[in-house]
């Protein structure tokens, strides 16, 4: 048979269903035929689809291997390593190729969402606009172009969003984008009309009703903004409506709510994972030490969400050697769970251990770097954040108490004043690291010190009135960090580095004070809690982010 025929016959079998016969189809044509690269990009192609990147990668290589000149492979090559985490590494492969490959159609979105996944939003927003200006109808990339557009905080956005939505009149996401992104331009109330329709009309999609409840939140909504939940509750067997529902909950610190949904949950479908460890957290959090332990009872902590779970709820209640064992389990799992890491340590320290001073002893993993920015450009730094933070809001499930929060990625705007701090920022990370100690395979930070580092996340906090940041950690990131840009008389919101939060129950101080300074950027490990003290009156205003390596 040829392998034509033989990459008939395993297709068919995809397609009925039968992924077994599929991939005995497609093993025997490659056995039979293994100089075929168009076979090889097929049999990639079924792996991907079925949920094994590892094999579609393996057969990609393949392909291009034999004929590099092969356009679809390298694209489905990128599409693969996206997927498995290795974006920057699929747009270089795809920026290296753009000759050979600008011309196939699909060569720009895939480039863009590579792009898009590996954190530079700038880029992506150009490729999308080369696809745009080949096919200017383009679906996909109109969409694309909307959301980076968004994400970046470009004042286009709502133009863009409706440009999608003429091509592609009602689809949800162009709806739920476009909803984001009048509220970000100030219009709320027409954000939540639109939130509002969303949600009515599609109970069973969560991300709908997060919307939602977000900007009832950001309009100034305390006391209902999330009831339009209960509606949705009967369109979701698997309980995901009470789940998001406490969530939301949960992120405004309203934890014994939380878990009083998750209970109503439970009696109606019966304990199910996850729900069943979001409501052991959220009775943990409540200070129902004794709800809480009765769920780790009936579910003893198996899985690493589990185990730090438990971990926390040991903490709080006077077992830390009880942590630790629980923590190292997770972290044979995962190690690199930064919240992992950063209870471990609390358990070291409340047991005198020593290898408290090896995770964050050393002096050198604090420190204090000047922003080497001018007067005027601070100034015009200044200027821009106010502007954007007029129109911002106290967001839900973030650090911040009194005060308002940056959407999307702040370094990723193309304002000169905002390029001006992201490019000191990047200088002071390359000091920060210059001055680390050598790498240490088995220390969460330093194993990374030689690897690539890049800006992970960005944004810029405004505290009011007696706002502050509540202890917490960036589970995301190598490195976490507070650049001063405005920083109130008196009370100026000292930072505190190492004191857990106050739900944990621990009589810890914190390892490190630092007085803000106009002017000057903390970067610590994002290993460590950190809060701040209240501010009495004024404005303080900060820009952070996160590192993290490529």
């Amino acid at each position: 048979m040829s392998a034509a025929t033989l990459r008939s016959a395993a297709l068919a079998a995809a397609a009925r269903g039968d992924d077994a016969a599929a991939a005995r189809g497609f093993a025997q044509a490659v056995a039979a035929f293994p100089g075929d690269a168009a076979l090889l990009n097929s049999a990639g192609n079924f792996h991907a689809g079925a949920g094994r990147p590892a094999d579609a990668l393996a057969l990609f290589d393949r392909a291009l291997a034999l004929d590099p000149a092969l356009g679809e492979a390298a694209i489905n090559r990128a599409v693969v390593l996206t997927r498995l985490g290795r974006a920057g590494e699929a747009a270089a492969a795809l920026t290296a190729r753009q000759a050979t490959l600008a011309a196939i159609p699909r060569y720009w979105t895939t480039r863009a969402a590579a792009e898009t996944a590996g954190g530079d939003l700038r880029a992506a927003a150009a490729s999308h606009a080369e696809q745009l200006r080949r096919d200017p109808g383009n679906r996909r990339a109109l969409h694309g172009r909307a959301r980076t557009a968004l994400d970046r905080g470009d004042d286009g956005a709502v133009a863009w969003y409706d440009a999608a939505l003429a091509v592609t009149p009602g689809d949800p996401w162009l709806l739920h984008g476009l909803a984001q992104a009048l509220e970000a331009a100030g219009d709320r109330a027409g954000a939540l009309a639109l939130s509002a329709q969303l949600a009515g009309q599609l109970p069973q999609w969560i991300d709908a009703l997060e919307l939602h409840a977000a900007l009832r939140w950001a309009a100034g909504d305390r006391a209902e903004f999330c009831d339009h939940y209960a509606a949705a509750v009967p369109h979701h067997a698997d309980g995901a409506a009470e789940r998001s529902w406490a969530a939301m909950l949960a992120g405004v610190d309203r934890h014994a709510a939380a878990a009083e949904i998750l209970a109503r949950s439970r009696a109606r479908i019966g304990a199910r994972d996850p729900l069943l460890l979001d409501e052991a957290v959220y009775r943990g959090e409540a200070g129902d030490d004794a709800g809480a332990a009765a769920i780790f009872a009936i579910a003893p902590p198996a899985t690493p969400d589990w185990q730090i779970a438990a971990a926390r709820q040991a903490l709080r209640t006077a077992r830390p050697d009880v942590a630790e064992a629980l923590l190292a389990q997770a972290l044979g799992v995962r190690p690199d769970d930064v919240m992992a890491w950063s209870l471990r340590d609390l358990a070291w320290r409340v047991m005198d251990d020593p290898r408290h001073l090896w995770l964050h002893g050393d002096p050198v993993l604090v420190q204090e770097r000047l922003l080497d920015l001018s007067h005027d450009a601070h100034a015009a730094a200044v200027t821009m954040l106010d502007t954007l933070h007029d129109r911002a809001a106290m967001p839900i499930g973030q650090s911040v108490k009194l005060g308002s929060q940056t959407r999307g990625a702040l370094f990723q705007r193309d304002e000169p004043a905002v390029r001006a701090v992201a490019q000191a920022v990047d200088r002071a990370i390359e000091r920060y690291r210059h001055a680390l100690p050598d790498a240490h395979s088995a220390h969460p930070l330093l194993r990374s010190r030689d690897a690539p580092w890049r800006v992970a996340g960005s944004w810029s906090i405004r505290l009011s009135g007696a706002g502050r940041h509540a202890p917490h950690v960036h589970p995301h990131g190598l490195l976490s960090s507070a650049a001063y840009f405005a920083v109130p008389a008196g009370d100026p919101g000292v930072l505190e580095l190492g004191r857990p939060p106050a739900n944990l129950r621990l009589d810890l101080p914190p390892l490190r004070t630092i007085v803000p300074r106009v002017g000057h950027c903390v970067l610590f490990p994002s290993t460590l809690f950190h809060g701040t003290r209240p501010i009495a009156t004024g404005k303080r205003m900060t820009v952070a982010f996160d590192v993290g390596s490529r």
